[in-house]
């Protein structure tokens, strides 16, 4: 295309700076001014017929493109992100011969100019997100639709436990940008408490994050803690706010920058705000954390003593999987004097294995050390069983130390986004690899409840690394005469074949996640171990929901007994005649084991807290004629029991085990069975 002469300037082009950009002109013959255009102008204006173009539905050309100024202190390098850089940028990397006309200059421009877009998208993002949840709330129910009349809110608790409705959820804190608990103090849980001090004090909407969550496709603590993160950018941080609107910094610079500034006193924030957004400008994300970190510690030295004295608060140990397959443990804000003392202690028992001849470097005895402590037991007195040799391949000691440094990991996610492990108080869920086939259920719960579980101990006993006559192996360590006793509250899902090792099919532990087959074939004869295990299986249908369960009775030390051997219950599909209804307002222990089987997990959306923590509530409330029955009862964790009680929220369950869910704005979602592996 050719350019015109003297278009109209694009609003969106880069503003002129006044050092020469209208020369005072010449007088000509007649004195009248000659018009002169400075070479800002000329850009502005050639961009303003590319635009033109553009909306006429022409093609741009790798010369337009190249003329545009994506190079070095050029036009569209200088431009702040809006619809002419983006239009630019959709021309030049969507052609991909243009893409490969441009020069190295250019490109490089174009990938510093989508990073400015990339920067506008998430300041719009926030933006978006603190207007929704803090815009005033109506409080006016939605119209219902078409729902039956328990689909109303329930003033009274459904919850299986007995606890009152409004009871705080047992859920774990969100954590914020950077896993770290945020703000001063305040539970991440409630974003109007995370907000309260802010400038401004904004008011978020109550459930606005249960809101948002299901079309964002994250969990209601990840919707919370963006809701908190965008108001206290904007309202603590409005310069680096504004910088990353421009696309002068990048989102990550605004996390470092806020992390830094979080416990800084409000009367130093102005001037930490103005210098840091300015210094994120030509800084690297490790430059700009070190740079922030002295500043505050320059403008407010008793900074560091609240953020360690808050993140204390937040003090945890937590178990979670590693993406190996593999396990982990993370103990978080601990003191450090005892961290210190601890590790000494791990170490120092490391060295006295490795003095006592058990095998493996010093690396590996430390891990050994550790679990020892943790279960109260000592490998000296259980020597590696013959034919095992120690994971180094030379057979020879160990006499080289190794570092001695503590890994400076990165902090680990929660084992799910809904709480950690276990803390099974009811039935499990359990699944199979196809319609024939059954999945034995090792769960455990505490003692005085009905259902699968029972009152767990630190017992041990001989140790086997696979179902008899698999003749499978525990990996690389050492085989011993005696292993680990899986204590109570965990439930455990493998399928039969698998445990018989006639299958890949993987398992899954509750709250832990998937577990390959020989993990699941380990946890399964450990479990075995512990006197209060009980078993249950479920049929699964050939679409992976569940058909049938059943439960075994008594203890089996052996290992899951033949399922053959028991009788199954039909998990109802589609109409229901109320076979399986009880006729007391608490569901029996059979139909709290039918309606978790089906639903292994909180039936909100995005929800994955497992059936066996949840409530099993009564979509169509007892009090208004709701039955105690699998197509009128579902788990809900405490969290989404007060959401769905919550003025504007409607629930229905149109077939059992299928739930939809109706937010105040009108949006509609819905929850489905679980689908076990096949």
């Amino acid at each position: 295309m050719s350019s015109a002469t003297f278009p109209t300037p694009d609003p969106d082009a880069p503003e002129p700076d006044g050092s020469g950009s209208q020369p005072v002109p010449a007088a000509g013959d007649d004195g009248a001014p000659e018009p002169q255009w400075s070479e800002e102008e000329d850009s502005a204006a050639y961009l303003g017929d590319l635009m033109a173009a553009a909306a006429a539905g022409e093609e741009l050309t790798a010369a337009d493109i190249s003329q545009a100024g994506f190079g070095q202190d050029g036009t569209a390098h200088q431009m702040h992100p809006g619809p002419v850089l983006a239009t630019l940028v959709h021309a030049a990397t969507t052609d991909e011969k243009i893409l490969a006309t441009l020069s190295d200059g250019d490109l490089a421009g174009v990938i510093i100019a989508v990073r400015r877009i990339v920067s506008f998208a998430a300041w719009a993002e926030l933006t978006a997100v603190r207007e929704y949840a803090t815009r005033p709330d109506p409080r006016r129910p939605a119209s219902a639709p078409d729902a039956p009349a328990g689909s109303t809110p329930d003033p009274a608790s459904d919850a299986a436990s007995g606890a009152a409705p409004g009871a705080p959820s047992g859920a774990a804190p969100g954590a914020a940008p950077g896993g770290r608990a945020r703000g001063r103090g305040m539970d991440a849980r409630d974003p109007n408490a995370a907000v309260a001090g802010l400038p401004g004090h904004p008011k978020v909407r109550e459930f606005a994050a249960e809101e948002l969550a299901p079309d964002l496709h994250v969990s209601w603590q990840t919707a919370a803690t963006q809701i908190t993160y965008a108001c206290t950018v904007a309202a603590r941080l409005p310069v680096t706010f504004a910088a990353l609107r421009t696309g002068k910094i990048h989102p990550v610079h605004l996390h470092i920058i806020e992390d830094e500034t979080a416990y800084l006193d409000d009367r130093f924030l102005p001037e930490a705000d103005e210098k840091l957004a300015e210094a994120a400008q030509s800084k690297t994300f490790g430059e700009l954390r070190y740079h922030a970190h002295r500043l505050v510690l320059k403008l407010d030295p008793e900074s560091a003593l609240r953020r360690k004295n808050e993140a204390r608060k937040d003090a945890h140990v937590r178990p979670y999987r590693e993406a190996s397959g593999n396990a982990g443990m993370s103990a978080r804000e601990l003191p450090p004097d005892q961290v210190l003392a601890s590790w000494q202690h791990i170490d120092q028992r490391a060295r006295d294995l490795r003095a006592a001849g058990v095998p493996g470097t010093l690396k590996e005895l430390r891990v050994q050390a550790y679990l020892d402590l943790l279960q109260e037991r000592d490998s000296r007195t259980a020597p590696p069983t013959p034919g095992n040799c120690a994971p180094d391949e030379t057979g020879a000691p160990d006499d080289i130390d190794e570092t001695d440094d503590i890994d400076e990991t990165d902090d680990i996610d929660d084992i799910d986004e809904a709480g950690g492990p276990g803390e099974s108080d009811g039935p499990g869920e359990s699944g199979g690899p196809d319609d024939t086939g059954e999945g034995p259920d090792a769960s455990e719960g505490p003692s005085g409840t009905d259902g699968p579980d029972g009152n767990g101990g630190s017992g041990r006993g001989p140790r086997t690394n696979g179902p008899p006559g698999t003749g499978a192996t525990g990996g690389s360590w050492p085989a011993r005469d005696t292993g680990p006793s899986l204590a109570a509250q965990v439930t455990l899902t493998i399928p039969w074949e698998t445990w018989q090792g006639t299958s890949d099919t993987p398992g899954e532990a509750a709250g832990f996640g998937l577990l390959d087959p020989q993990s699941a074939r380990d946890l399964v004869t450990a479990a075995a171990r512990h006197p209060a295990t009980r078993w249950c299986y479920t049929v699964l249908q050939p679409d992976g929901t569940a058909a049938a369960h059943a439960c075994a009775p008594g203890t089996h030390p052996g290992g899951p007994p033949d399922p053959r051997t028991l009788t199954f219950n039909e998990i109802i599909r589609g109409p229901c005649q109320h076979a399986q209804a009880h006729p007391g307002y608490r569901p029996s222990r059979k139909l709290r084991h039918l309606i978790a089987a089906r639903n292994a997990t909180c039936t909100a959306p995005g929800c994955g807290q497992p059936a066996a923590r949840c409530d099993l509530d009564h979509t169509t409330p007892w009090h208004l004629g709701g039955v105690t029955c699998e197509c009128n009862i579902a788990p809900l964790c405490r969290h989404h029991h007060r959401v769905k009680q919550a003025q504007g929220w409607w629930l229905i369950q149109p077939e059992p085990g299928l739930l939809v869910w109706r937010t105040p704005a009108g949006r509609t979602h819905t929850t489905t069975r679980t689908v076990y592996p096949l």
